[in-house]
């Protein structure tokens, strides 16, 4: 049966996909954003924008974070 389902011309629309919803790491449509371990302080938040601002590109600003 295998074999017929490779040759056949269906394609498959689905959006959600049952091996993706297994995964221990799947986030349901509109179940919002997984928890934080940490929050994220000012400093970060100020350090992240220096770097923003002195970085020339996304590349540069990858890899100094």
């Amino acid at each position: 049966m295998e074999k017929d389902m490779k040759n056949s011309k269906v394609i498959d629309k689905r959006s959600i996909k049952l091996e993706h919803v297994l995964k221990s790491d799947y986030i349901p449509f509109l179940y919002g954003r997984p928890e934080r371990e940490k929050v994220i302080g000012n400093d970060d938040l100020i350090n992240l924008e220096i770097l923003l601002n002195t970085c020339n590109n996304t590349e540069n600003f990858i890899e100094q974070i």
